[in-house]
């Protein structure tokens, strides 16, 4: 058992793209196990996470030479992503599976950990990679989780959209949605710049928060505009610290300097300010207000999904930038900033209540929207539907 541990903690640092870990799990079956005098199940006979008619979740992992397999289940609470272990029973031909639930319709995060090794589920092609980890997802449908469900309203398009970076001479890629009959007509499409948080990277909004089918779904019901959403990857910020002087902050140099260039002659994006939104969860909810201070009227909607403005608890720093907080372009030229936090048990929330109150004193206008939730994936999916259809009217 100690040997197959340190295999599967060497092949750990592949488990990003998925196929790493079925490589590594399709090891369990070999021609040595299957010699065995018990018959073991074959990687092509386990399904994925199955939802029961009763929304209870049956989980599967085919491992047959591990001595302990646990379900690691995501919690929703505190900052995500955090999990619960729960052990799992192995029946004779090695196949390991417990049930949970019943599930309140929503998207869960899921893995396993197998001999004290976790890894994202290998039967499942729906998976999200971090800075850190890697995590499979299972959607339990319902009315409550309808509007990020894959439904029959026309579906947009996203793909991967490589550019290059003036900022950092390297070539980098950014995520790109574009709404249903995009390639069907010849107009313009206003843009929404969505940005991850920390740790995160551009695959966030689509892999964790099904930002796609959110858009899908608002607009088959006419709720909100048809819009190009560009989720690019903002790790660009060299050693972030909440304690940094703002003109060392680079993201938005690299959004203004190269991301929206590509994006505004690559795709029928509409130009100007007043056809631009930005918004960001966390610390892209950082990366929002910074941009708005050091290049206000750039984006006439601004969004900010649990986080605040860091430096609005320290006075010295505040006052490092009263300039730019009295600028009043930040007023005239933004149509709508839009500010939403979890409740108290969002680690942003103290944040939050200090950067209004700063905002409140140097007269920036702004719309609080308070919300429910931890500082967890499901709180900002639900900002992106509240916050949406308020674009480009």
């Amino acid at each position: 058992m100690a040997r197959l541990a340190t295999r599967i903690g060497a092949t750990l640092a592949l488990i990003g793209c998925g196929l790493a870990g079925l490589l590594l799990l399709g090891g369990f079956g070999t021609a040595a196990a299957r010699s065995a005098a018990t018959p073991r199940a074959s990687m092509a006979a386990v399904r994925s996470a199955t939802v029961l008619p009763d929304d209870r979740v049956t989980f599967s992992l085919s491992a047959p030479q591990a001595g302990q397999v646990m379900l690691n289940f995501q919690n929703k609470v505190g900052p995500s992503p955090a999990a619960d272990a729960i052990p799992m029973t192995e029946d004779a031909n090695g196949l390991w599976s417990v049930t949970v639930g019943p599930l309140a319709p929503n998207l869960y995060g899921y893995g396993f950990i197998v001999d004290g090794a976790k890894i994202a589920d290998p039967a499942n092609r729906d998976i999200w990679s971090g800075a850190t980890s890697a995590w499979s997802n299972v959607f339990v449908p319902g009315p409550a989780a309808e509007y990020m469900a894959d439904s029959s309203a026309p579906h947009g398009a996203w793909a991967t959209v490589r550019y290059y970076s003036k900022l950092t001479h390297t070539e980098r890629q950014m995520q790109v949605y574009t709404p249903p009959g995009y390639n069907r007509d010849h107009r313009r499409y206003p843009v929404l710049y969505l940005m991850h948080g920390g740790g995160g990277n551009d695959t966030d909004w689509i892999a964790n928060m099904r930002a796609n089918y959110i858009l899908d779904n608002l607009l088959a019901k006419h709720r909100a505009k048809r819009m190009i959403v560009v989720m690019p990857d903002g790790n660009v910020t060299p050693s972030f610290n909440i304690n940094y002087s703002l003109p060392q902050d680079v993201f938005p140099q690299e959004l203004l300097g190269s991301i929206v260039p590509k994006i505004e002659r690559d795709f029928r994006a509409a130009p100007g300010a007043r056809n631009r939104a930005l918004a960001g969860l966390s610390l892209g909810g950082l990366w929002t207000f910074d941009t708005m201070l050091l290049h206000p009227g750039e984006f006439a909607y601004l969004g900010d999904f649990s986080s605040g403005w860091f430096q609005a608890t320290r006075d010295d720093l505040v006052q490092n930038h009263s300039d730019l907080l009295r600028n009043p372009r930040i007023n005239k030229r933004t149509k709508l900033l839009w500010i939403t936090v979890g409740g108290p048990e969002d680690i942003a929330y103290a944040n939050n209540i200090a950067t209004r109150a700063l905002f409140d004193k140097y007269h920036i206008k702004y719309k609080f929207v308070q919300g429910i939730g931890g500082h967890v994936w499901d709180t900002w999916r639900r900002n992106l539907r509240d916050f949406a259809p308020l674009l480009f009217r």
